[in-house]
């Protein structure tokens, strides 16, 4: 319920920044809106992301967007976004994946998450490995970073 509780609440924090970006009153923005409105949110899609949507709504008859729009391209953008992150955490781990089998040993990976960047716990390395050795002591990467990302 709690989960329930906070999307409900994202989506009316969400909905309030739209509707500062209505210059009309109409509830609905303008195609130059788009962008700063989905900036205003926490993304920060190219220009030529934000074209391209705009192209699709101008196909579409489309001349003033409305939340329930802005908020299928809002997931549109954000879904794109987690396959490139997923994309680039895949290819940083490929470079241990020595024989490119598309697996890496786990003790090496424990080191890794536990002395790069935001450094995890003992803890946070057993959940993230949980059940995701396999019997030679190696870590399928791909599969791995795909279980975080939809995990978020």
């Amino acid at each position: 319920m709690a989960n329930q509780h906070s999307i409900d609440q994202q989506l009316q924090r969400m909905r309030r920044q739209f509707l500062q970006h209505d210059l009309r009153g109409d509830a609905k923005i303008g195609h130059s809106q788009l962008g700063d409105c989905l900036r205003v949110l926490g993304l920060n899609p190219s220009g030529a992301s934000i074209r391209q949507h705009i192209r699709q709504l101008c196909e579409r008859h489309i001349e003033r967007i409305s939340f329930d729009e802005f908020l299928s391209i809002y997931k549109s953008i954000q879904e794109s976004k987690a396959i490139a992150e997923a994309e680039q955490f895949i290819s940083g781990l490929s470079y241990f994946d020595e024989q490119h089998t598309g697996y890496i040993p786990a003790i090496r990976l424990r080191h890794i998450l536990a002395n790069c960047g935001e450094c995890l716990t003992k803890r946070e390395l057993d959940e993230i490995l949980e059940n995701r050795v396999n019997d030679q002591g190696l870590v399928n990467y791909v599969e791995l970073v795909h279980a975080i990302m939809n995990y978020s």
